[in-house]
């Protein structure tokens, strides 16, 4: 966790710095909305949720249901942590230790901005995890934007699918 982050969750929480440096995401605070607010949220669904927010806000329906269940197929492969919230603040391997999900290392405020975007990704959120939407990938667990060149990581993947604005690879 950068410094900026940590101070910067340490003024949006105003908890005390030792606490702020085991935040997880689902730690991260939610604006409070009509429709989500954060404390009716367990800490697996926001962490989705903000994944799918955060990932995909500008993504179709269906590139937000291919965000959430590239998470929810790392918490079933023995390489990655077996809960959401573990999978999304997982760390890379290698020299540079950079996170897995852009978002959760950017130095960014991570509390979603846009209500209508917020309970598009909850409700994403929701129906992945209660398996009520298919995934669309077929079984990604890695993905990046179209925007950018490929990272050297897929090149060793296999490519699966382009949805929207994201590749994604198994």
């Amino acid at each position: 966790m950068t410094l900026r982050r940590l101070l910067l969750l340490l003024l949006l929480s105003g908890i005390a710095p030792a606490a702020a440096a085991q935040q997880t995401p689902a730690q991260v605070p939610v604006a409070s909305t009509a429709t989500a607010p954060a404390a009716t949220l367990d800490a697996e669904t926001k962490c989705l949720a903000l994944s799918v927010y955060w990932e995909g806000k500008t993504e179709t329906h269906e590139g937000q249901l291919a965000v959430a269940h590239t998470v929810l197929n790392r918490t079933r492969h023995l390489d990655f942590p077996n809960t959401i919230c573990g999978v999304v603040a997982q760390k890379s391997g290698g020299r540079k230790s950079v996170c897995q999900f852009s978002w959760w290392c950017d130095g960014k405020r991570d509390e979603p901005q846009d209500d209508e975007n917020w309970q598009d990704a909850v409700d994403v959120a929701r129906a992945t995890m209660q398996a009520e939407a298919a995934d669309p990938t077929g079984g990604a667990l890695y993905f990046h934007s179209s925007r950018i060149k490929p990272p050297a990581w897929a090149v060793k993947r296999k490519r699966l699918a382009r949805i929207g604005d994201h590749i994604f690879y198994r």
